[in-house]
């Protein structure tokens, strides 16, 4: 394995096995954000660095549910005030860009 790394099925995210205050961290870097998780004992760096860009993801989209339900809420009351209509179709983007499997040889 080099270091830094990278993972087919997670595109646009590099990560780096790093020694960081007496511990072994996975670091990611991707989509301007930067995000450090421990090693666990047993555990590969690709299963640390797959599980540390899951949690974000999870984290990012909960935001996004939240401010999408206020939105939805405060978007309401103003409905039921003026008497129109909300058409608006919101989809959630997720970091993870899965990319076709390529076929080993």
């Amino acid at each position: 394995m080099t270091n830094p790394f990278q993972l087919r099925w997670l595109q646009g995210w590099s990560f780096e096995v790093v020694l960081m205050e007496g511990n072994v961290q996975v670091e990611a870097r991707g989509f301007g954000i930067c995000l450090r998780t421990p090693l666990y004992p047993g555990e590969s760096p690709q299963v640390a660095a797959d599980r540390l860009v899951m949690a974000e993801d999870q984290r990012r989209r909960a935001l996004y549910q939240a401010w999408i339900r206020d939105k939805t809420a405060s978007g309401d009351a103003l409905l039921r005030t003026t008497g129109l209509t909300d058409n608006t179709g919101l989809n959630p983007k997720s970091l993870v860009v899965v990319g076709p499997q390529p076929v080993a040889a």
